[in-house]
């Protein structure tokens, strides 16, 4: 996942703001895929995750005239992103296995022999569900780093945390992944 350099991010800014819908466009379609991905991990239904993403955008359109260009837009939009999640999970309580397989989309690697493909696909899926049943702020942290690479302080920026308490739930959220995904081993 490709970020825009910061000097096209700023100039597709400077015209969306003079409603320009060519440059806002490019903005949307250059940060789908990562607000997206930020998105499926925090909610297990795939319409859910559209809707918030477009939801995302939306408000960040409504939000144009007013942002402060002095940061990156993608911990920016992770933020309207993760609180709408946030939010709709405090309202709703999800208790959705979800899809597993559709979780970590595009991230396999697949391997030639037919055995390694479905022990991968098998792991892949026990990977997806672990996260899935981790609290929504480890889920957060977990999206922001992997999916959406982003660092530690842009992390505690869009969810508008203290640096350490990142640390400290990606540090419990992999703890907690790695004794799921032991339990299931043996």
């Amino acid at each position: 996942m490709k970020r825009l350099n910061r000097g096209k991010e700023l100039d597709l800014i400077q015209h969306a703001r003079l409603h320009d819908e060519r440059a806002f466009a490019e903005l949307v379609e250059a940060y789908t895929l990562a607000v997206y991905r930020i998105t499926r991990r925090m909610v297990t239904d795939t319409l859910e995750a559209e809707s918030i993403v477009q939801e995302t955008f939306w408000r960040f359109w409504q939000k144009l005239p007013r942002y402060q260009t002095d940061a990156p837009l993608l911990p920016y939009l992770a933020t309207i992103a993760s609180n709408l999640a946030r939010d709709r999970y405090r309202r709703e309580r999800w208790l959705d296995d979800g899809d597993a397989e559709n979780v970590l989309e595009n991230r396999a690697d697949e391997g030639p022999e037919p055995e390694a493909q479905f022990d991968q696909k098998q792991t892949l899926e026990r990977l997806a569900a672990a996260v899935e049943s981790l609290p929504i702020g480890y889920r957060a942290v977990i999206a922001l780093r992997y999916d959406a690479g982003l660092d530690y302080e842009e992390i505690a920026q869009a969810l508008s945390m203290p640096l350490n308490t990142v640390r400290t739930h990606l540090r419990r959220a992999k703890q907690k992944l790695k004794e799921r995904m032991e339990a299931d081993d043996g």
